[in-house]
């Protein structure tokens, strides 16, 4: 028997739901609006204080204030104030060159230096097809003087930055070569710069890959392409110094390598966890090693924990940096921007590497005495290398019996480039793929 609902009891009902709605709706209103007000509030004491500032500075500051640089300084100071050494803010030209840099760009004279015992600054590379090397300095030089300014009481990160300087300017260069004091002027300017440099050794493959650029997955593809080719049975991928460069293009490089999978996630702010990039069924099967450093941080971290947890590569040398945070450049309406932590990054198949580090397999850090001398080891003679040309060696003889003629890595070292393998000029000792440009 159906029972009747009576009209009184509907209308009961549809006045308790209306009630709930209504106040879900107020309380979840009611905490919006003490949310926005407190931001309203903490807004007003921000911007009131910087009015404050501002004004007093106006009315009493001695000389000319330069708006433009105190934008650009508020904003390095706001980015500075969160807290995150890897959020940083960049002016309008400073984004153009991180752009450049992206793309496979590098701007300045295209030379990089270290402190010399000296106090001065040694060259320790010399980028090809730069302003530098079109100049004759070389690796080796030690430079004194720019500008005519004595370089004894700079840091390193400054005279760094004065090598890059701004596009179409000129800096006058006093440096010595055997002793022998010369003068140069360079032109700072964009050039283009392969970011993966390689050389067939024996029957390994080596890769020194600069930085994950919008060319490296190309240029490493090409490279890597050649040198199996050429007969290569294990591959040595050096990601010493890399810091990084663009996640996208790291995990390009990733899958290239690896079999199919999860490459990496991030985990954002409200909790959330997005799988950013994944790898294909397409791999390279010859044994690898990544030879890491201290230097080695955020994507090239990635590239050397991905390749072991595939199964594909053991890691040599040292532990690396630790920066394991995703950032994004986020452009303003005057060309500045702000590349900001939005994320913690996650490998497919580990725990987050990020403020620990990536411990290698075999590990050989440098002594005291070998990082004094890193800049000035080739690949005959670099201790890390040695080791992870071992390694490699030994993967393969535990895959199948060796092929090639080398017993040991140093037999494999110190043989010549493979005919057909694209050889250095003398300052580098190795090849490197073509960069293109877009």
């Amino acid at each position: 028997m159906k029972k009747k609902i009576s009209v009184s009891m509907v209308v009961t009902i549809v006045l308790l739901a209306m009630t709930v709605t209504f106040s879900v709706t107020m309380i979840a209103s009611m905490k919006l609006f003490d949310r926005t007000v407190s931001d309203v509030k903490e807004k007003e004491l921000m911007y009131s204080k910087l009015a404050e500032i501002d004004r007093t500075a106006r009315d009493s500051y001695y000389t000319t204030i330069n708006d433009q640089t105190l934008l650009d300084m508020l904003g390095t100071g706001y980015i500075a104030g969160l807290g995150d050494k890897n959020s940083k803010y960049y002016t309008a030209k400073q984004v153009v060159a991180l752009n450049d840099t992206y793309a496979g760009k590098l701007m300045g004279i295209g030379a990089d230096v270290v402190k010399d015992p000296s106090g001065y600054f040694r060259i320790v590379k010399v980028y090809r097809d730069s302003p530098a090397q079109g100049t004759g300095l070389a690796k080796g030089d030690i430079i004194t003087k720019l500008d005519d300014k004595d370089l004894k009481t700079l840091s390193t990160d400054a005279v760094n930055a004065q090598l890059k300087g701004e596009a179409g300017t000129s800096v006058r260069i006093t440096y010595l070569r055997n002793a022998e004091e010369n003068l140069v002027e360079v032109q700072r300017n964009v050039f283009d710069s392969p970011t993966v440099e390689y050389q067939l050794v024996g029957s390994t493959g080596y890769l020194k890959v600069l930085t994950f650029a919008k060319t490296t997955p190309a240029e490493m593809d090409t490279a890597i392409n050649q040198m199996l080719t050429q007969g290569a049975n294990a591959l040595v991928f050096d990601v010493r110094g890399n810091t990084g460069g663009k996640l996208e293009y790291a995990a390009q490089c990733i899958d290239q390598l690896c079999p199919a999978g999860t490459i990496v996630s991030g985990v954002y702010k409200n909790g959330e966890t997005k799988v950013l990039y994944t790898s294909d069924a397409t791999e390279i099967t010859v044994p690898m090693t990544v030879v890491t450093n201290g230097s080695t941080a955020a994507g090239a971290e990635l590239f050397a924990v991905s390749l072991r947890d595939f199964g594909k590569a053991k890691i040599v040398g040292a532990k690396t940096a630790g920066k394991g945070t995703l950032q994004n450049l986020f452009v303003m309406s005057d060309g500045s921007g702000i590349d900001l932590t939005v994320a913690k990054m996650v490998p497919g198949k580990s725990e987050s590497f990020d403020g620990i580090g990536v411990t290698p397999d075999y590990e050989r850090a440098l002594t005291p005495e070998e990082e004094l001398g890193y800049y000035d080891f080739t690949i005959e003679d670099d201790p890390q290398l040695l080791r992870a040309f071992e390694v490699a060696i030994s993967m393969v003889r535990e895959n199948a019996a060796p092929t090639g003629d080398a017993s040991s890595a140093q037999s494999q070292v110190s043989s010549a480039p493979a005919e057909g393998v694209e050889e250095a000029p003398a300052e580098s000792n190795l090849g490197s793929s073509a960069a293109s440009a877009e």
